[in-house]
């Protein structure tokens, strides 16, 4: 506070002279509703009413309360205003003014103290029934002791008929926490008073300037809505409408007229310190304290609380428990401007503190402006060889390149920058790139040195090689059972998760496992969401291998917690995360939720334009198999499903995942009664995948769909010799197959043993599905019920099973008759289907009374209804 003038040796004007009416205003002021009733409810309160306005000048604050004040005079109220001047910063001065303004009646020879003073202006006015308004305009200007004093005193004191308003460009030294404390204050700020976007487009057309909502979002935030600075762009633009966005990049510079009025109004009263303050913390966008500090050698502290105090223009946010700092953007353009002025050299240093301390918080990509900036080579090439990796996993790959191809294009067609490319593709979902940028990566490593060390250079190049083969399903390149750590936890985090998936792929789940529990630490260590939830997702993946149905399920849905937590859901790891945890509720018997099915199925479009299923061929096929058991039409259902098996089959995937789809196809395609197609599918996976144990067992079910008992067994009993090798799944499938023929055999004691060893391979997981696709699982588990020992609980869950009999049990169709009856709903007589069949019309009758006797019906609407319900269409 500055020291008071000595009232003796001031002369007292006489109050005549100051204006204490609203004052006139030259133009029409933008309305503002919304504002006039917050007003309106601080002037409705019970226990006094005290609104104190501060922001910096040109924000609309007089504007404002005197377009409400003459509303409020011409519905009755006693409007009294008072701009506070040098002169008024005085309390006898002060006094004298407000006394004669409500004509009280003083001993000028001896007027009392400001607390009497103020006291007498109180009584004055509870004694009047008149609402009262009384504004002080500029009252930053109040300095004396005095007069504050009194001031103080009236505002504790004023009676609930009086409503007094402060405008300041700052808060006057007054014990404001006395007013909160009683809820006698409202405050507003420059927030309160900035223009919507809606008050801008209003203010701009009175001007003559019609703005494209771009044009307007881009001015809103250039001004942040603050009046004098929108009226002076609106002017500016109207005058340049021949070049609209020309116009706009004059005015972020900032424009001369709005330079001219910062520096009049805001910038020429600052002392020189804080001047070099906002100067130097121009350069970041936003700083912390301590980032301050860096840039200006100490004392940001003291700065920061000298704004605060003259409420500077300077917002603050909290971020990750840090207070960053930001000046309103046409202020800090116009100390950006002062420091370039200042000579590169100053600027070139301010950037390199700036991405020091970015980098040393964790920041890299807001970091990498400023190390661009500051034109060191070396220092951005190594920059770049710690930082790319995690900026393309932290999702900014886009910003990295973008900014690289205008700063520094050369370093592009580094060998690093291309593997850092190919996981920036992965990343996006662009598998396509990800080959492409591959292929060239390892031409360019043949061809130049990298800035990378070339430990770095081989880690990235083995990681990103098993990342797309995982991805693309091609074969796994060879590897090591783990590679020396660089150092770099992004690296190092990410590389530990590919190589474990790559011996996921080979099987070696345990080792894969306990790889992918180590990436996970290091990557929840180094704080890095995105790792975490690949390590999570593969470790699904893990437990998807073996058929770990609870497990599959737990660990997708922490993986769908860290992307929900950090806004990863849209990530392929997060869909993939959706489709492991959506198969391993169909492993046990659950149907996943609309919503699940359809972000499993969900496409995504590749750079070349293509589309690809995000969730990957192998989710693509859970997504169609989940879809089916919510189908109506079954039969396109399965036929999708089909197609979708044999677009993964063609990508030759690795067997092992792609053989545990090979069952359940099979079953949907036979409970729709298309033992044709579904041998053909057999045939074909076989011929890409080989004979494993999921092809062999797709022959035993379709022998069982045959009645070929004897033909059933000599296919699963080697693999029943061997059942400690299967997938569980694929163990209890043919312990029920070989149950169910040794039952049909009339061998009870082997098929009981079958069907116990069924119950023990499906119990720890809960695998329920084989029991409700094997056709014959059912009836075994009600013919030997009482006689399963301790599986007997987990036998009668399976019985109660709401699915266990939702399909009709029909005898199986012959081909022709399947033919025949997908005629049945085009309305066609037997005599039409029959020509269109080259058969005779007798043929089809004959066909047709064996649909209706297998089906039960006697009626071709009955007989459709069936197969309807059947799935047999």
């Amino acid at each position: 506070m500055t020291t008071s003038h000595v009232p003796a040796l001031r002369p007292t004007p006489a109050a005549a002279e100051f204006v204490t009416e609203i004052p006139a205003l030259p133009f029409t002021p933008i309305p503002r509703p919304d504002l006039h009733a917050a007003a309106d409810g601080v002037s409705a309160t019970r226990d006094g009413h005290v609104l104190l306005i501060c922001a910096p000048a040109g924000t609309g604050k007089s504007v404002l309360v005197a377009d409400w004040a003459a509303r409020h005079a011409a519905g009755g109220s006693d409007i009294a205003w008072l701009t506070v001047t040098e002169q008024l910063d005085d309390a006898t001065t002060l006094w004298t003014v407000l006394h004669a303004r409500f004509e009280i009646v003083v001993n000028t020879g001896s007027p009392g103290t400001p607390a009497a003073q103020a006291a007498a202006l109180a009584e004055t006015l509870a004694a009047r029934k008149t609402p009262t308004v009384l504004v002080l305009d500029d009252a930053h200007l109040l300095t004396d002791p005095r007069a504050l004093a009194g001031v103080e005193h009236f505002l504790h004191h004023a009676p609930p008929t009086v409503t007094t308003v402060l405008c300041a460009r700052f808060a006057p030294p007054l014990r404001w926490h006395v007013l909160d404390l009683h809820s006698r204050l409202a405050r507003w700020g420059p927030s309160d008073l900035a223009f919507t976007p809606a008050e801008i487009d209003a203010l701009c057309r009175d001007h003559g300037c019609e703005l494209t909502g771009d044009e307007l979002d881009m001015l809103h935030t250039l001004t942040q809505g603050w009046a004098a600075l929108v009226r002076i762009a609106a002017t500016h633009l109207a005058a340049r409408s021949d070049d609209r966005a020309a116009a706009l990049t004059v005015l972020a510079r900032p424009a001369r007229a709005i330079a001219d009025f910062l520096t009049s109004e805001l910038i020429e009263a600052l002392p020189l310190t804080l001047r070099r303050f906002l100067t130097c913390t121009s350069i970041p966008v936003s700083f912390t304290e301590q980032l301050a500090d860096e840039l200006v050698g100490g004392g940001a502290g003291h700065c920061l609380h000298e704004l605060d105090r003259i409420d500077f223009p300077i917002g603050s946010v909290v971020r990750d428990g840090d207070m960053w700092f930001s000046c309103h953007p046409l202020v800090r353009a116009h100390f950006l401007a002062e420091a370039r002025r200042l000579g590169p050299p100053l600027c070139a240093e301010l950037h390199r503190r700036s991405a020091r301390w970015l980098r040393s918080a964790g920041l890299p990509s807001t970091a990498l402006p400023h190390q661009l900036a500051a034109a060191d080579r070396d220092q951005l090439c190594e920059f770049l060889s710690t930082s790319a990796l995690r900026m393309v996993l932290d999702g900014m790959g886009a910003m990295l390149f973008d900014h690289l191809g205008r700063s520094a294009p050369a370093l592009l067609d580094d060998p690093f920058l291309w593997l850092v490319r190919v996981v920036d593709a992965l990343v996006t979902g662009s598998t396509a790139a990800a080959v492409a940028c591959l292929d060239t990566a390892a031409v360019r490593r043949a061809a130049k040195i990298s800035f990378a060390s070339p430990e770095r250079l081989a880690t990235l190049t083995l990681a990103a090689t098993i990342d797309v083969a995982a991805t693309t399903g091609a074969v796994l390149p060879g590897y090591p059972d783990r590679v020396t750590p660089t150092g770099d936890p992004d690296l190092d985090a990410y590389t530990e998760i590919q190589i474990a998936t790559a011996f996921v792929a080979d099987g070696a789940v345990a080792r894969g496992e306990q790889l992918l529990h180590s990436g996970l630490a290091l990557a929840e260590h180094a704080g890095r969401p995105r790792l975490v939830l690949r390590a999570l997702t593969r470790l699904a993946f893990a437990a998807d291998a073996v058929d770990a149905a609870t497990s599959m399920r737990e660990r997708a849905a922490r993986a769908l917690a860290i992307a929900e937590e950090h806004g990863l859901l849209e990530t392929t790891d997060a869909v993939q995360a959706t489709a492991v945890a959506a198969y391993g509720a169909y492993l046990q018997g659950e149907t996943p939720g609309a919503a699940q099915i359809a972000c499993v199925l969900t496409e995504r479009a590749d750079h070349d334009g293509s589309c690809g299923p995000a969730a990957g061929w192998r989710g693509h096929v859970v997504g169609r198999l989940l879809d089916l058991e919510r189908a109506e039409e079954q039969s396109a259902a399965v036929d999708a499903l089909r197609r979708s098996l044999l677009v993964l089959l063609e990508h030759k995937a690795v067997p092992a995942t792609t053989g545990s789809l090979i069952l359940p196809v099979v079953w949907a395609l036979l409970r729709v009664h298309d033992a044709r197609t579904a041998q053909l599918l057999v045939e074909r996976a076989r011929g890409i995948v080989g004979e494993v144990p999921e092809v062999r067992l797709a022959d035993a079910a379709l022998h069982a769909a045959a009645d070929r008992r004897k033909a059933g067994c000599a296919v699963l009993e080697p693999l029943l010799d061997r059942a400690g090798d299967l997938r569980p799944v694929s163990a209890v499938t043919g312990w029920l197959l070989y149950s169910a023929a040794q039952h049909e055999s009339r061998a009870p004691a082997k098929a009981l043993a079958a069907l116990e060893n069924a119950l023990a391979s499906a119990t720890p997981h809960r695998l329920l599905r084989p029991f409700l696709d094997v056709p014959a699982a059912m009836p075994l588990l009600d013919s030997y019920a009482g006689r399963l020992g301790r599986a007997e609980s987990f036998a009668e869950t399976i019985r109660r099973h709401p699915a266990a009999r939702r399909r009709p049990a029909y005898p199986a169709l012959t081909h022709t008759e399947m033919t025949v009856l997908k005629q049945l709903p085009s309305g066609r007589t037997a005599q039409q289907i029959a020509a269109d069949l080259g058969v005779s019309v007798n043929t089809v009758k004959t066909h047709l009374r064996g649909i209706y006797g297998k089906l039960g019906t006697n009626s071709r609407v009955d007989a459709l209804h069936h197969a309807r319900r059947g799935g047999l269409l």
